[in-house]
């Protein structure tokens, strides 16, 4: 044996900086030596000891890392083949004995785990003698650790397949490789899923299965699943004797507090599609599957790709982004950079910044190219300078500036594994760590290391052009009769551009010349709340139109001292408040007429609407951020029955002593008032899109309705009695039809009845013929809707959609609803109906108008007359839109009019002959068409996706403008809110993406249509 020439070239090998422990070790590998009893080795750590460059590598360990000696003494005969056959040879047979599962179902779990743990021994030492003598380069020795980790978490995987196997819990296709076929999806996130591993890391996973391919005896997979998933963790990350291999989370999965170890695909599925957030977007940019079933795997990505990478920008990820970024920099420490104590990876100019520069230009432009969804950070760089997303120069030096700091991270971990980011706090111990760096002098190492981290801050702070961060100091003098030019100097420096106006407004406050400070206890509190205020406010894209407003909150705030109070003891909350006032209109206007809206709200749990912490913050932030996310009060499944119940139990509350039918309004009112705002405050913070909100707010809708109407009917008997056989229906139109309501939506209703004694009158002290009876019972039923209490308004009702219009009868017998829909109405009602559902009904009348709408739409219809009426209908819209001027997103060209129009042509057009093309939602519809063949899944997908992006984009409008914007104001309107210095090539990406929106959809019109 002879020592490689590898090492003999090797350039810069580090000096140690203990010598005198680098000597005690060399006694340590002779002896260690000597124990093998084998010749070859023995006379191989000698010569090794005397000169040489193995001489040179091994006292750089010895002298520098505790860890990696006790790696190299624990087994110098690979000590020694590495030294010998070098890291690529000595590598590759390490993983080639990990991945070899053959045999693998006949050993035992105590066996695996120490073979894994002393290949995690060895796999250490050989990463970290390629790194310090620059053999491999940084980029190397983070593929090999990943490849390491996937290796033993197949093999592991196996193992445990083999045991389930073995005890008569899972049937696996092939025996000699129970992971082929199982269903078991293990996919490696983070650094882990990038191959990107640095020393120390941990692993994360997400640990799926596919029930439908599970070889499952008994039909029931997720106990195995979960067991599994369980035991997984326990082999690889118990510590014992021989260490442990990989410290190991599985909190990154969807809802990790209410969700076993392991998830279905199908229910991971459902979560992403419909509450995923932009920050497991981003994760899930890294996902790959490291071990199991690796056909099943790929079936999920792409079930899932449409998740993570969007063909839209829109609105509510843009502001994510942001979002994140400010949470970046509220918690990377310092305002300056330093060398001792600084943080490598979460530090100013560190690798955090780096991976969210690259991350976020993926969100941005992945969805577009195919080119920017890879998982490496310097491939994906270079991969963003190709394409024109940066300048070249800037991914050289980011480039270069992430192989540094990775370098750097992983001298740090090396020392003692520990997973540590940050240099030592002495100068001394930044001296030690210089010198194993391969540096002359602590002086050097800091040079190089600040250059490095500037670099980086100046590309991180040029992403997104963020406005000035709010570190000024606001504990300030508002008392003096004129400000100091210390504190207007603060308030510039933060981002208030006028800072003599924002001075003289909080001079007010303290002066308690406004409404809410004319107390003297909320005079004290707000006192002390200011600085948190101002520092809150200036945050925001405007901070001070938003502070401006917060000014006029007060002015309207009645009880402002419990809200103070609370403000007191919750602080975090005033965020929120900002957000809300400085960015929602619509939901600033609630808390204008209704401040109590505010207090209710911070009653309940409100850590639920934090924001999340996006793209690699800590570890503890993200599991807050999640466990908010699992304890939203609008889950998926919370539907009509649990918020009828809630409703019910706020009555039950709030009623006094005897029925009071007013009362009674006031709190549903309220309730609403409450449920709608908590829905808007979700969708501000980006745990909900409007095309999510939709279904909470219309099921808000529909159980109001459902709770007054038995109520409403009670008080109505006293006088009128009951019509004998009378039954009522109530049918929703339009969006909450569809189950599709935004904040600002009034509902669409008609009301059907039936008789079954004919004209008989009700049997009441005032009785009343059917038609009165009914007539009178509806607009008793609308004025409780409609009219203003002290409360506000519950809901706009339009009944222009009932039979004969809005002349007619305000509720129509069944057997007249039915002939006139059959026989009279005309293609405008019968598109209508394809949103139309029934809400509310007694007995069997809800099932009759069911079938009634379903087999007007399922009529046979002359396809060309069908395509005649439709332009027509449209034509006719736009004329009364003003010659075409109303150039909302619902009424422009190519807007949510026209994919509607699209959406109803084509159910009414193909539901004779495929009925299953009757959604209400014009998304379904597309996507059913498609799967029909229909459209060609090019344009179903395309319509669908441009349905999404325009009701996400009105909805968000409506939030934060109030409402949906004319012409190309929306893009505008958006710019504003984002605030003036959010990035122009943002920017004008989205308003480009408006247009492309448009034209396509306008372009599938013309296809379909005409």
């Amino acid at each position: 044996m002879r020592v490689s020439e590898l090492w003999e070239n090797a350039a810069g090998i580090p000096a140690p900086a203990d010598l005198e422990s680098a000597e005690r070790r060399w006694e340590q590998w002779s002896a260690a030596a000597e124990s093998t009893g084998e010749d070859a080795v023995i006379e191989f750590a000698r010569k090794v000891r005397e000169r040489g460059a193995g001489r040179a590598v091994l006292d750089s360990v010895f002298g520098n890392s505790p860890f990696l000696s006790h790696c190299v003494l624990g087994d110098v005969e690979f000590a020694a083949r590495l030294l010998s056959e070098g890291p690529d040879q000595s590598v590759a047979d390490l993983l080639a004995s990990v991945r070899d599962t053959g045999g693998i179902t006949e050993e035992s779990r105590s066996s695996l785990m120490r073979r894994l743990r002393k290949a995690k021994s060895n796999i250490a030492a050989a990463v970290a003698i390629s790194d310090i003598t620059s053999v491999w380069t940084v980029m190397q020795t983070t593929r090999a650790l990943s490849d390491f980790a996937s290796a033993a978490l197949h093999a592991s995987c196996s193992l445990l397949l083999g045991e389930e196997a073995r005890k008569g819990n899972f049937a696996p296709p092939d025996p000699a490789d129970p992971a082929a076929g199982s269903g078991l999806i293990v996919l490696g996130m983070g650094k882990l899923g990038a191959g990107e591993l640095n020393f120390s890391s941990d692993v994360d996973l997400i640990l799926l299965f596919d029930e439908e391919a599970a070889p499952v005896p008994d039909g029931f997979p997720q106990p195995l699943f979960s067991r599994l998933a369980r035991n997984l963790v326990n082999v690889m990350a118990k510590r014992n004797e021989d260490g442990y291999v990989f410290r190991t989370d599985l909190r990154l999965r969807p809802d990790p507090n209410s969700t076993p170890p392991a998830v279905s695909t199908r229910a991971a599925s459902t979560y992403y599609q419909t509450v995923g957030q932009t920050w497991e977007r981003a994760a899930m940019i890294k996902a790959r599957a490291i071990a199991g079933d690796y056909a099943a795997a790929e079936r999920f990505k792409k079930a899932n790709e449409g998740f993570i990478w969007r063909r839209n920008l829109d609105f509510a990820s843009m502001r994510d982004i942001q979002a994140a970024k400010r949470q970046i920099n509220a918690h990377r420490g310092s305002a300056k950079i330093a060398v001792e104590g600084h943080n490598v990876k979460l530090g100013r100019g560190g690798i955090r910044e780096i991976e969210f520069f690259t991350q976020s230009q993926q969100l941005i432009w992945g969805g577009q190219n195919p080119e920017l969804r890879g998982r490496e950070t310097l491939s994906m760089l270079a991969a963003l300078a190709r394409t024109g997303r940066i300048t070249s120069a800037c991914a050289e030096q980011l480039g270069a500036a992430y192989e540094f700091l990775r370098r750097v991270e992983h001298r740090i971990q090396m020392t003692d594994d520990q997973q540590t980011h940050s240099l030592p706090e002495s100068e001394s111990g930044v001296e030690k760590l210089a010198t194993f760096l391969g540096y002359g002098s602590r002086g050097e190492l800091a040079e190089d290391l600040v250059r490095q981290l500037e670099i980086v801050q100046l590309h991180y702070n040029g992403l997104l052009e963020h406005s000035a961060s709010a570190s000024a100091d606001f504990d300030l003098d508002f008392e003096s009769a004129d400000p100091v030019p210390e504190a207007l100097e603060s308030l510039r420096g933060a981002g208030y551009e006028d800072p003599d106006a924002v001075w003289n407004m909080v001079r007010r406050w303290h002066a308690g010349k406004v409404r809410a400070t004319g107390i003297e206890k909320a005079r004290e509190l707000l006192i002390e709340l200011t600085p948190l205020i101002l520092e809150a406010f200036a945050g925001l894209p405007e901070p001070a139109d938003a502070l401006g407003r917060f000014d006029q909150f007060l002015g309207g705030l009645a009880q402002p001292v419990n809200l103070f109070a609370i403000l007191s003891a919750r602080p975090d909350l005033i965020s929120l408040i900002a957000d809300i006032i400085g960015a929602a209109p619509e939901l600033s206007g609630r808390l204008r007429r209704n401040p109590g809206l505010l207090e209710s709200a911070v009653q309940r749990d409100f850590e639920d609407l934090e924001l999340p912490d996006d793209l690699g913050l800590e570890r503890e932030m993200e599991e807050a951020a999640r466990r908010g996310l699992v304890r939203l009060f609008y889950k998926l499944e919370f539907g009509v029955d649990e918020m009828a119940s809630d409703l019910n139990a706020a009555l039950d509350r709030g009623m006094p002593n005897g029925f009071d039918f007013q009362s009674m309004l006031d709190i549903q009112r309220r309730w609403a008032q409450e449920r709608k705002f908590q829905v808007g405050v979700h969708l501000l913070r980006g745990y909900l899109t409007p095309l999510q909100a939709g279904e909470p707010l219309s099921g808000i809708a529909v159980t109001n309705l459902s709770v007054l109407i038995p109520v409403l009917k009670e008080q109505f008997a006293k006088s009128h009695g009951t019509v004998p056989g009378g039954q009522i229906a109530i049918i929703a139109f339009g969006k909450l039809g569809a189950g599709e309501m935004t904040m600002a939506s009034d509902l669409d209703l008609i009301f059907v009845y039936s008789l079954e004694d004919g004209d008989a009158d009700s049997d009441g002290p005032k009785p009343l013929p059917p038609t009165a009876y009914y007539a009178r019972f509806c607009r008793r039923f609308l004025n409780a809707v409609t009219a203003p209490t002290s409360e506000g308004r519950l809901y706009e009702v339009d009944m222009g959609l009932r039979p004969s219009g809005r002349s007619g009868p305000i509720a129509c017998l069944f057997e007249q609803f039915e002939t006139y829909q059959r026989e009279k109405a005309d293609t405008r009602e019968a598109m209508a109906l394809a949103k139309a559902r029934v809400i509310f009904s007694e007995g069997d009348l809800g099932g009759r108008v069911e079938e009634t709408i379903r087999s007007v739409l399922t009529m046979e219809r002359n396809p060309d007359a069908l395509r005649k009426n439709v332009l027509a209908i449209r034509q006719g819209i736009d004329q009364r839109s003003q010659d075409g001027a109303d150039q909302s997103i619902k009424h422009r060209p190519g807007g949510l009019l026209d994919l509607d129009s699209i959406a109803q042509f084509l159910q009414l057009r193909h539901a004779a002959a495929h009925p299953e093309i009757l959604h209400r939602d014009s998304i379904s519809v597309f996507k059913k068409a498609g799967d029909l063949e229909l459209l060609d899944e090019a344009a179903a997908s395309e319509l669908a996706g441009a349905t999404e992006f325009w009701r996400n984009l009105q909805g968000m409008l409506i939030l934060t403008v109030g409402q949906d914007r004319r012409n190309d104001d929306a893009a505008d309107a958006l710019r504003h809110t984002l605030g003036r210095n959010y990035s122009d090539t943002m920017f004008e990406t989205f308003t480009a993406d408006i247009r492309r929106t448009a034209s396509l959809v306008q372009s599938h019109y013309r296809d379909i249509i005409g």
